[in-house]
């Protein structure tokens, strides 16, 4: 594949930016609970609760899924949940005084919602290789799944010291027994503020800049096989 094919295939770059995005937002939020749950909730046995609950929240979303795609659509679909989980951690923020128990039940919804985008992420890349194949005539599956892969290992290395460079930067003190409200203040804005704006900015790359919604992801298809046809 070519860095021109590449350039221009709109549907892989949109998809390589919202999966790396909502990547790196999954493992600050998995790195801030610690401190969430210890520090500001002073409840670190909770933590344990919210990893089975996600858990949960994704198995719920499974078998709803299917039948969402097939009426709606892939692009839309996942669009609504990445706009429900950034509703609902924004609605989080703006309720500080919560206990760890109400915290974990609110954000069960918006993991809810951004489970279909973790369900439904891998058959995006299925649609980009069409879009490929239909932009240059050329299938390479294998190319653009590993690129793919690549992409989002790239990701998951520059989002391993996030978590630690955020908590640093809120003030948070190790060596103190309590930290100030500064820090309890920024930890709780870390773990709500910050992954309901990038859930939203991840609703906007699909809403927006994805451009393989139903219709077209139909089409498309429509497309490949004519000309498959008129090839053989």
């Amino acid at each position: 594949m070519s860095v021109k094919g590449i350039v221009k295939n709109k549907p892989l770059l949109s998809i390589l930016s919202a999966s790396l995005i909502f990547m790196m937002c999954t493992m600050l939020i998995g790195a801030i609970n610690v401190y969430l749950f210890k520090d500001y909730f002073s409840n670190a046995s909770a933590l344990s609760l919210i990893g089975f609950v996600q858990t949960a929240a994704v198995f719920v979303a499974m078998p709803i899924a299917k039948p969402c795609v097939a009426k709606f659509g892939k692009k839309e679909t996942a669009s609504i949940g990445m706009l429900l989980a950034g509703g609902v951690y924004g609605l989080l923020y703006f309720m500080p005084n919560l206990s760890a128990i109400q915290f974990i039940i609110i954000s069960a919804i918006g993991m809810f919602g951004f489970g279909f985008f973790n369900i439904v992420v891998w058959a995006f890349v299925t649609d980009v290789i069409d879009y490929h194949e239909y932009l240059t005539g050329l299938r390479e599956d294998g190319t653009v799944y590993s690129i793919y892969s690549f992409a989002r290992k790239v990701g998951q290395a520059i989002a391993g010291g996030i978590g630690g460079f955020a908590i640093a930067m809120v003030g948070y003190d190790a060596t103190r027994e309590a930290q100030t409200q500064q820090a309890l203040d920024g930890i709780h804005a870390l773990a709500t503020l910050v992954p309901a704006v990038i859930y939203i900015v991840v609703f906007l790359i699909l809403a927006f800049l994805y451009p393989l919604n139903k219709k077209r992801t139909i089409q498309l298809a429509e497309d490949l096989a004519e000309r498959r046809n008129i090839k053989d």
